[in-house]
């Protein structure tokens, strides 16, 4: 019996080893092709700490990234017509064109990786204000992990789902099983589980402040039998919240006659219904004083959009919703 128990402890430690070592953790200014990565703050970062990802196979296709950090907030920044926008000019966490900076606690983004279509490196770069003195910033500190998605060549990503494909990559016995988590094209936060919650970059418990001339999608996995998105919304600040101290929609967010995109902080949800009311509605902006739930039915990609302009307004603090997709 206990060499039966040592021969399972030695297993067991050899087997936590195997896993240690199949996750690669470069340090600032390295570079790595491996499937799993993590990358850690050290401990007295630099002002400028860069990381290079290069492709762990042929078929790889999109990185997803998720990450936890803290940065200073974004700093309220102002131009000669007196405007003002919310821009990272301290601190900044940048990859593929998008720069994000203050606090978050396990976002997500995708970012394409495709050698065949030209992208054949992604550079993370965290970029640090000086800390010298009394600089009234927070410890800079951040964890990312990165995960290497592939796209067998010839297979629909649709039909790997939670399904094992044997192929030989690269001369070498793999089994590509990423299909659920690769995110439909143009789909900046992808969630393929059936239920979840979404918030807004650099939410903070509801303390944050998004950030300034955002554009982007997120994106549910449909399937065959899917029927419905349902979105309930629990902390809502999104636009002109000072004067509209309720939920408003459409005309309110977004005049499709304007031609002016200073004043357009929306949640677009295609063909969206009121639970409570019945009523519809597309764009979503204002602040909400309680749950607020809504439901989606459109045809196509399972999909909410999420759009900033260039005006900071009191209170922006941004959104948090659970989802369900039925």
């Amino acid at each position: 019996m206990r060499n039966y128990i040592a021969s399972s402890l030695l297993l067991l430690v050899a087997f936590s080893a195997i896993e240690a070592a199949s996750v690669a953790k470069p340090v600032c200014g390295g570079t790595s092709s491996s499937k799993n990565i993590n990358l850690v703050n050290p401990t007295n970062p630099p002002r400028q700490c860069e990381y290079h990802v290069t492709q762990y196979s042929k078929y790889v296709c999109q990185l997803r990234i998720e990450w936890a950090m803290t940065l200073a907030q974004p700093t309220l920044e102002s131009e000669g017509s007196g405007l003002t926008y919310a821009e990272c000019t301290k601190d900044y966490f940048e990859v593929g064109g998008l720069k994000l900076c203050g606090t978050e606690v396990w976002q997500h983004i995708y970012v394409p990786l495709n050698a065949t279509g030209g992208e054949s490196v992604v550079d993370l770069v965290f970029s640090l204000a000086d800390r010298a003195g009394a600089s009234g910033l927070p410890t800079a500190s951040w964890d990312v992990t990165i995960t290497q998605l592939e796209c067998p060549a010839g297979a629909s990503v649709r039909s790997l789902d939670l399904v094992e494909e044997e192929s030989t990559i690269e001369g070498r016995a793999s089994t590509i099983k990423d299909g659920f988590f690769v995110a439909p094209p143009g789909c900046l936060q992808y969630f393929p589980q059936t239920k979840g919650s979404v918030k807004s970059f650099n939410y903070n418990n509801g303390n944050g402040i998004y950030p300034s001339r955002m554009n982007y999608a997120i994106c549910f996995r449909r399937t065959t039998e899917t029927k419905a998105l349902t979105i309930r919304a629990y902390d809502f600040n999104v636009g002109d919240v000072v004067s509209a101290s309720t939920l408003t929609t459409d005309e309110n967010c977004y005049s499709s006659d304007s031609t002016n995109d200073l004043d357009a902080d929306f949640l677009m949800v295609p063909q969206a219904t009121f639970e409570e009311s019945h009523k519809h509605a597309t764009y979503f902006c204002g602040s909400i004083k309680k749950d607020v739930v809504i439901s989606s039915n459109n045809p196509g990609p399972l999909m909410v959009l999420f759009n900033s302009d260039d005006i900071y307004r009191q209170n922006e603090a941004g959104f948090a919703f659970t989802y369900v997709v039925s």
